[in-house]
């Protein structure tokens, strides 16, 4: 491939590849979710709090099969786990047009948990991590962008496909549409790094064409983990996937409050717009100033969003729902840069695992966690506490933030 002469790295074609992966798992099913809320519940009788309970059983199952997913994708082969976990993903959610009772929904959870910690959480800042050498925090703030310009999209069109066909037939469509979005790329298309086909990374070559030689610097894995800033750093991580749980429950929080479906599904497009916005915004940010820049500027926005969301008008609550996108990119990008940034390039893969980890089942535990606080308060008192709830935890992600990168500057250079 060519432009005017001077031919396009592989990396970029890579990088579309990584769009359509997280566009069919994280973009269209994760960041949709909360559509299929209040029909489901309404139909088949459960309360909030039981019926996302299935995605704790998604959070778990992911944080035990993410321990793994970085030594499998050092030794296997990428087509085979990322096209195997694009079937099993896809089916699963297929499948759940079909269920009536709960523990049906738990099983589909898990089986999803299992299959998102392929595609989902690791896979994207991994291998573009891997293509990239420059531009790595645009790269993967790109790819994250475009799960979020899925759920602009995906949100009202759900939500019109639930009005006109039911949730069984929305299930069967989302199953479908993720199906054909991730599997051609992930069997085609992606490789885990550029010298299983005789390249070189993006940016990886001098100016006169030699290749750059110097092997990855940084920590070890184990160096990194043993270091307090790593794991303060991943609490932070858990905080700010707590704070994305809070996506799913703005159509429910918008129906409740008496908006309706268009609407409500609309709050969500708007999160959708902050979230693809603010993933090519702080990566972009990170590149030109900074880590600590790009942090706080995320850490503000996200808290500023929630107390907007506290507001119970329409005209506000637009706005608040855009600012409140911008936690899925300190969740899903900013967390990753940060350990690539703080602890080197060298066991980027290992510690990404992590993250990862904490990104599962911080979001799916909290999505739980206000379910309940929902149904044991009401609508009307339990999303404003959730909403108080989702400040803190920004506040608190903040400052676990400024500790971890202070105190990582200082374990790295003395490692």
């Amino acid at each position: 491939m060519t432009l005017r002469g001077k031919k396009i790295h592989r990396a970029w074609t890579i990088l579309v590849g990584c769009c359509l992966l997280q566009g069919g798992s994280l973009g269209l099913i994760q960041n949709c979710r909360g559509i299929f809320y209040v029909p489901v519940i309404l139909d088949l009788g459960f309360g909030m709090g039981a019926f996302s309970f299935y995605m704790l059983f998604f959070g778990v199952c992911s944080c035990l099969v993410l321990p793994f997913v970085g030594k499998l994708f050092e030794k296997a082969d990428s087509r085979l786990l990322l096209g195997g976990a694009s079937l099993v993903f896809s089916a699963s959610v297929f499948v759940m047009g079909f269920f009536r009772s709960l523990p049906a929904f738990y099983i589909a959870g898990a089986f999803q948990g299992f299959a998102a910690a392929f595609l989902m959480y690791y896979p994207a800042p991994y291998i573009l991590g891997r293509w990239f050498r420059k531009k790595t925090g645009l790269a993967v703030g790109i790819s994250a962008a475009f799960a979020g310009i899925v759920g602009v999209v995906g949100n009202p069109w759900g939500a019109a496909v639930l009005e006109r066909f039911g949730w069984r037939n929305g299930y069967f469509i989302f199953g479908i549409v993720s199906f054909l979005m991730m599997f051609p790329v992930s069997v085609f298309l992606l490789r885990s790094r550029p010298e299983e086909i005789g390249l070189r990374p993006y940016g990886a070559e001098t100016p006169d064409g030699a290749a750059a030689a110097a092997p990855p610097s940084g920590l070890s894995a184990r160096e990194a983990r043993h270091t307090v800033s790593f794991r303060v750093l991943i609490l932070a991580g858990l905080f700010a996937a707590a704070t994305v749980a809070y996506y799913a429950h703005l159509s429910p929080l918008g129906i409740y409050a008496g908006y309706g479906v268009s609407f409500s599904a609309l709050m969500v497009s708007w999160c959708m717009v902050g979230n693809m916005i603010s993933k090519i915004l702080l990566g972009h940010m990170y590149d030109r100033l900074g880590l600590g820049v790009a942090l706080a500027a995320g850490t503000a926005v996200t808290a500023a969003g929630f107390l907007l969301l506290l507001v119970d008008s329409p005209a506000v609550r637009i706005p608040g729902a855009f600012l409140f996108g911008f936690s899925m990119a300190m969740s899903s990008v900013m967390i990753a840069i940060s350990i690539k940034d703080i602890y080197g390039p060298r066991a980027y893969g290992e510690l990404l695992s992590y993250s990862s980890m904490a990104s599962s089942l911080g979001t799916s535990a909290h999505m739980c966690l206000i379910g309940f606080i929902v149904d044991a308060m009401g609508q009307r008192r339990g999303y404003p506490f959730s909403l108080w709830l989702g400040v803190c935890l920004s506040a608190g992600m903040g400052l676990l933030l400024f500790l971890s990168v202070r105190q990582g500057r200082r374990d790295a250079a003395r490692g």
